[in-house]
Formats: C-alpha cells, sequence, structure tokens
C-alpha cells in the first residue's frame, strides 16, 4: 500500500475506540509468546493489515505480580468499527490469537463523557511502564460519572507523584441490537510498574466509586512486556 495514497474504511474518524485483549498465554514462557505474537500479527504484512483498517496503536503488556503471571494484555485503539470487525473476522486472525492464548476476553470500549479523564506529558527519558485497570458494572452512568469524576479530583496530584501519565474511562460497546450496557473500564497509564502498585495500595479515592459499582470490580495490574514485541 502506497505511504503517499492510504485507503481507510469509510467509517475512520477522528473518535477512537478501545479494544483490550487480555487472557492467559498459552506458550509456556513470555519469550516463546514474544516470538509467536511477532510471527503473527507482529508480522509486516499482519501489522500493515491492522492499520490499513483502522488500527491506530498496539501495545502489549505482561501481568505484574504473581496474581496476573502468565497473562497477556494487548491495548489497540482503533477508529473504525467496520475495519475491526473486518480484521477478527480473517481466519487467519482468528488461528494466530487462537495459537497465542489457551483463554481470551476482547471487549471493546468507547469513550465515557463527563468521567474527567486526564492525560498529562511525559518527562523526558520516561515512558509508560505499567497499566492499571479497573473493570466493574456500575449502577447508572450518570452516577459513576459524578464518582469517577470526584475520584481524579482527588488523586491527581497524590498519583502523579507516583509517576501517573494518564487517566480515561470506557464504556463498553454493547453487541449490535443490545441495551447500552453499564459496564465501565478505567485505564491508568504509569511511568513506573513499582510506583504503580506502591500508589494502588495506598488505596486512596476509592471510596469515592465503591457505591457506585453493582458488584465488585475486577482490578489487575500490568507492566510493558519484556523483550522486544512488535508495537506501532
Amino acid at each position: 500500500m502506497s505511504e503517499e495514497t492510504p485507503a481507510y474504511p469509510a467509517d475512520a474518524a477522528a473518535a477512537t475506540y478501545l479494544l483490550t485483549v487480555r487472557g492467559q498465554a498459552a506458550p509456556p514462557t513470555a519469550e516463546d509468546a514474544r516470538m509467536l505474537h511477532n510471527a503473527t500479527a507482529g508480522h509486516p504484512d499482519g501489522v500493515a493489515a491492522a492499520r490499513s483498517l483502522g488500527d491506530l496503536s498496539h501495545q502489549a503488556f505482561t501481568g505484574y505480580g504473581e496474581a496476573h503471571a502468565g497473562e497477556v494484555l494487548f491495548i489497540d485503539f482503533w477508529n473504525s468499527l467496520s475495519g475491526l470487525g473486518k480484521f477478527f473476522a480473517n481466519p487467519q486472525v482468528q488461528a494466530g490469537a487462537g495459537q497465542l492464548f489457551s483463554s481470551r476476553d476482547t471487549p471493546l470500549w468507547q469513550a465515557a463523557d463527563g468521567f474527567a479523564g486526564f492525560h498529562l506529558t511525559i518527562p523526558s527519558g520516561k515512558q509508560i511502564t505499567g497499566v492499571g485497570l479497573l473493570r466493574a458494572t456500575v449502577s447508572s452512568l450518570d452516577k459513576a460519572a459524578a464518582a469517577f469524576t470526584d475520584y481524579a479530583a482527588v488523586t491527581i496530584n497524590r498519583s502523579r507523584r507516583h509517576g501517573i501519565v494518564s487517566h480515561s474511562a470506557w464504556v463498553r460497546v454493547p453487541d449490535p441490537g443490545a441495551e447500552q450496557a453499564t459496564e465501565v473500564l478505567g485505564v491508568d497509564m504509569w511511568m513506573d510498574p513499582a510506583e504503580m502498585s506502591s500508589y494502588y495500595d495506598l488505596g486512596l479515592g476509592f471510596d469515592r466509586l465503591g457505591p457506585v459499582f453493582a458488584g465488585a470490580p475486577n482490578t489487575s495490574l500490568w507492566q510493558s512486556a519484556p523483550g522486544d514485541w512488535t508495537e506501532w
């Protein structure tokens, strides 16, 4: 495909969708998983196909700590729903994912309005190496928006001292014909996984979120996948 004349799906737009692919890796080691990923999804042909269909970025993470040992997380931002559907309908893509994961979950998310996210600059020489996820069903999106806004207000200064880069909230994209989901995903990105973990251990601000959860939230910590994974 010519770089000067790219052809993207007709619905490609400025709005982005967040795809999280999380699961237990089938290969025995992270290095084996890295090699398999780079030979399938990370192969130049696969990368070109994904990007031409609206996959704007792709990053790989592994579980931080014993609770999520052996798990892999991919975070992708897409700007075309039709392109995403076409890409993952490809039998080769499905086969590659089946080889990489023994089990996986692939929810799609759209930006949550009114949840007061923030995105800060990264100091020279630093980079994003940690991710914190909070996934929960909430009693109502309006109440959750107010709670998440309050949470961000009371934690942003302290979390920045521990190296947070961004805090965003996403709402589950419902299946075609289904009602709007009330499942929310909070995504925090950090410059250091150890500092990230020590911050969460403080438990700051969660009293603001608890009242809007309809059940126990699922939380997890992630670090940049070791080695040279194909990313863009």
